[in-house]
Parts: structure tokens; sequence; C-alpha cells
């Protein structure tokens, strides 16, 4: 039955004639739709106005659809795919051998398949989540001026963190290595992340709401060795998490993940709304990771303005916040340098840079200035 279908597909291909006998209907749709994808694109990244348009609405509904069909696996698809892409390649490859092997106009409708593949691919990215780089700035969106800082304020917002990350000690448990231990499982932190980002909607309506689950990455443990804590795949909506860092590094990945299936495309704005998120959960555990995550990015900046601040600052940390630290540095030496890390950060920072941020991977960094900002001047 079926094999006479094909036959009959194959008799209905060898009948066209001219163009069509080669390139079916559907790759001019798809290379069309493409082709005004492209025309989008150049468009968004000279208007904000026209970017932020997109990001919230063709952006929101491409973010959602992909988010609510790629949640439905308990496992992160994206990476089932990269462990699978030899075998993929290999199948690709003896298929077109077999078209090939069948005629001209068979190989040239196929090679057109996987094109059109690629345009769709390229056009979800343009309408579902390239407008988030240009768009509407998260200082516009939460009233947080970034401003150029002092030594002075480093110094003082590092001891605001300090005091609010210690003053939620009591209800962290720590094991003999110093590190903070998450009281839940995997799927309660996910479960109590959307709930905070619920209260984050709340605050800042411009931000896109949606419940959404963060992938544990099977391979974790090398993945490391590239220093990268997480990765939203915008073509499957997830946010991927590296399960192997600390756990309070977990939580504030998680969080920062997260803000990019919401639609917020540049690191330091991401890294920003994952602190905000943090901090203002209702949970005691999530809130510490937010506030030490983020006190560790300022007085490392502070590190660099003066060191007699920063460790003026440092001898006033709790014994469990210092030994958490520590216990960090420990586990990171394994994977500092490396081959990996450093051709991860030269790719990372070519795409950074292509993406409306200057800066390449710096861009993290630049976190310090909002919640600085926010923490002195706006809460």
């Amino acid at each position: 039955m079926f094999g006479g279908e094909k036959v009959k597909k194959a008799d209905k291909i060898m009948s066209k004639k001219g163009v069509g006998k080669y390139i079916p209907v559907a790759f001019w749709v798809f290379l069309g739709i493409a082709a005004m994808s492209l025309v989008f694109l150049f468009i968004l990244k000279k208007n904000a106005a026209v970017a932020e348009l997109l990001n919230r609405t063709t952006g929101r509904a491409i973010r959602a659809a992909l988010t609510t069909v790629f949640n439905v696996f308990p496992f992160s698809f994206v990476e089932t795919l990269i462990i699978a892409s030899p075998l993929l390649a290999a199948a690709i490859i003896v298929v077109m051998i077999r078209k090939s092997k069948r005629g001209l106009c068979f190989a040239t409708r196929f090679f057109c398949a996987l094109l059109s593949v690629v345009f769709c691919i390229f056009s979800f990215f343009v309408f579902g989540y390239e407008s988030s780089y240009y768009g509407s700035t998260i200082e516009e969106n939460t009233g947080v001026e970034r401003n150029k800082l002092s030594k002075e304020e480093l110094r003082d917002a590092a001891e605001i963190l300090l005091s609010r990350a210690m003053a939620e000690l009591d209800s962290v448990d720590f094991i003999d290595t110093g590190e903070s231990v998450m009281p839940y499982s995997f799927s309660e932190l996910n479960k109590r992340l959307n709930k905070a980002y619920g209260s984050f909607n709340d605050k800042y309506p411009a931000y896109q709401r949606m419940y959404s689950r963060i992938k544990p990455v099977m391979l974790s443990e090398p993945w490391t060795y590239t220093h990268i804590s997480g990765l939203y795949s915008f073509f499957t909506g997830e946010a991927n998490l590296n399960v192997n860092y600390p756990d309070f590094i977990i939580v504030t990945s998680a969080a920062h993940e997260m803000s990019h299936q919401r639609g917020i495309g540049k690191e330091d704005e991401a890294d920003f709304a994952a602190f905000l998120v943090c901090i203002g959960s209702d949970d005691a555990y999530i809130r510490y990771c937010g506030y030490l995550e983020y006190y560790r990015n300022v007085v490392d900046r502070l590190y660099g303005a003066d060191k007699d601040m920063w460790l003026e600052v440092r001898r006033k940390e709790d014994s469990r916040i210092t030994n958490e630290l520590s216990s960090f540095s420990t586990f990171f030496d394994k994977y500092r340098e490396n081959v990996a890390a450093k051709v991860n950060d030269t790719i990372n920072n070519a795409y950074i840079q292509s993406h409306n941020q200057p800066e390449g991977v710096k861009s993290y960094g630049l976190v310090v200035d909002l919640v600085v900002s926010y923490i002195l001047y706006t809460e």
C-alpha cells in the first residue's frame, strides 16, 4: 500500500516540467518568508519602536508556542539533537545519496527541503527573538538609571547586598565543604522561580508572562569546561541548565535563562532581571542566592577599583558566606583554564557583539551598574 503511494508520488514528480520538477512550491514559500524576515531584521536593527513591537507581538507568540510545545519533554530536546547530530548528519548523507541515485530532481527537492528548514529556523529567530536585542531597554521598563559608579558606591552597595544575604543565613543549610544546599528538588525550584516571575511581571508588566520549564543538561560536567552555566535555545524555547555548578549558581543561572524565555535578550539585562526575580521571591533560599551572586559580582568590581575597600567589605562577611565563596573558587579551579573555555569565549563574544552588545562577553559584568543603581537609588 505504502509502496504504491510512493510510486504514485514519484510518477507525479517525474511528470512535472520546468522548474517545478526540481523545486517544490513550499520551497518558494519558505524562501519568501525568509526574505521578508531579512528585511525586518534590517528594520528592527535601525528602529527600536519596530523591534519592541515585534518583541511584544510575534516574539511573544512564537516564544510561548515553542516553550509550551517543548515543555512536554522533561529532558533538553536541543541537547538530545546535538548529541544525535552525527547520526542525523549521516542519515541526511545517506538519504541524499539515495535520492541522487533516483535522479537529479529527487536530490534537488530533498536539498530544497533541507534549505526550507534553515529558512524556517532563521524566520523564527528574527520574529521570535532577534527583536529582544533592539527594543526597549530594561532601564526604560524598570525605571533604573545606569550610572558611572564610584568606588564608594560600589562599597556601599556591596555592604547592603552582603547584609541582606547574611539576613537569610539562618534559613540556609550548608554541607561540610562550605556549599549551601538547595532544600528542595529541581522541579520544585522550577515552580518557585515561575511564581517569582509572576511577581516580577506584576511589578514590571512590560515583560512577557508565561510558565516555563528549566531543563537540566545531561552533559553538565563536561559542559562546565566551557564555563557555560546555562543556555537558551531560541528554536526550541528551552532554558538549558548546567547542574554541575554549586546550588547558588544553579538558582541564579536558571532565573537568567528564564528571562531569555520571556524576551530579555541582552546578557546584562537578563542578569538584572534574574536579580530582581530572585530577591523578590517569597523563598528564603532563592533570595539568598540572588543577594549572594550579585554581591559576588559587585565585590569583584570593587576589587579592581580599590583593594582596601574590597578588604574592608570582605572582613564583614559571616564565615558561612566566606566559606561558600571559597568553596565555589575551589570547585572552579578544575575548569578555570582550558582550551574549551577559550574557544567558547571567542564564539560567544562574536555572537554577543553581533547582537547590539559591543562589549561582548564583558556584557555580563555590566549588570553591576544596574544592581548598584537599583540598590542605592531606585529601591
